[in-house]
């Protein structure tokens, strides 16, 4: 029987053990990641964490609804059973809520008529090769950025102070067009501190003729190494930090049984970036609907 559960009622123990035990271990679905970005989390479970489905209920105006938090980029079903009928669980959300708007991992299923369904993508990369091999599959454009990079003044440095991050989303263009809140900026500081305490992350810079000019932050969850956040600053002479930094996790990370996941991005720009590193899209999807009585749906939009 599947039965929604408060944070407080979740078994921590049993839950982070399910997800581990998945056909799909992602970091996303662990506890201390979502206590981090949203704490009053719940979760559909089926019997004794036989499954489980991570859910975010947020209330406005009396009106509750689940809705997907920052820096998480999917839910869905986390069970041992790949051949896992995801209705039941959808139909589960449906009863607890008149409005849903999340992402979901589980994509090969027929989602019920009311859904709206529209795929997502992100791009993920199989270490299981030598770095040759690897680096063989770059883009043209990757090599030359890399090559021009590697006749400059580089040095690659341990990020540590994580509030660096947090400075350089406020000031730099590209991270400034996310718009991320105050609020949701505190929240990826504690989670960029809380991670260390539970996985392996790696913090990595590239300082040029003495400047940061880009930065990334990775964690591994099992055997998927995330790209959680980074940032870069253009320089119009060269911009190729944030290659030469994927290019360093490559090497480091290459012929292990891991895969490198990229965050990914629908945006074409950020997509042609990520698969320049011989990275392939991989789908999910975004769930939407909408039962809302007419005269509040605009509530919604």
């Amino acid at each position: 029987m599947i039965r929604y559960l408060k944070r407080e009622e979740i078994n921590i123990q049993k839950w982070d053990d399910c997800i581990l035990s998945s056909t799909s271990p992602q970091i996303f679905g662990c506890s201390f990641y979502l206590d981090v970005c949203s704490p009053e989390w719940s979760a559909l479970v089926l019997n004794d964490y036989e499954a489980v489905f991570p859910i975010y209920i947020k209330e406005k105006i009396f009106i509750k609804y689940i809705t997907q938090p920052y820096f998480v980029r999917h839910f869905g079903v986390y069970t041992t059973n790949e051949s896992t009928n995801v209705k039941p669980w959808i139909e589960a959300l449906s009863k607890l809520v008149r409005y849903i708007n999340i992402n979901i991992f589980n994509n090969n299923l027929s989602l019920l008529g009311e859904f709206k369904a529209t795929e997502k993508i992100y791009q993920t990369l199989s270490l299981n090769h030598n770095y040759e091999t690897l680096r063989n599959n770059y883009s043209v454009s990757h090599v030359r950025k890399l090559k021009k990079i590697a006749l400059l003044e580089t040095e690659l440095i341990d990020i540590s102070d994580y509030s660096i991050y947090i400075k350089e989303f406020k000031t730099t263009i590209s991270e400034k067009k996310l718009n991320y809140s105050a609020s949701h900026l505190n929240t990826l500081l504690k989670l960029m501190r809380e991670l260390p305490k539970h996985c392996k992350v790696q913090s990595k810079g590239i300082m040029l003729n003495g400047q940061l000019v880009a930065g990334a932050y990775f964690v591994r969850y099992h055997n998927r190494l995330l790209y959680l956040k980074g940032f870069r600053k253009f320089n119009p002479e060269n911009d190729g930090g944030m290659f030469l930094l994927f290019d360093n996790i490559i090497k480091e990370i290459c012929d292990q049984d891991c895969v490198l996941d990229f965050g990914g991005s629908n945006d074409s720009n950020v997509r042609q970036f990520f698969k320049g590193f011989g990275a392939e899209d991989s789908v999910y999807l975004h769930l939407e609907k909408n039962e809302l009585p007419r005269m509040i749906r605009w509530l919604k939009k």
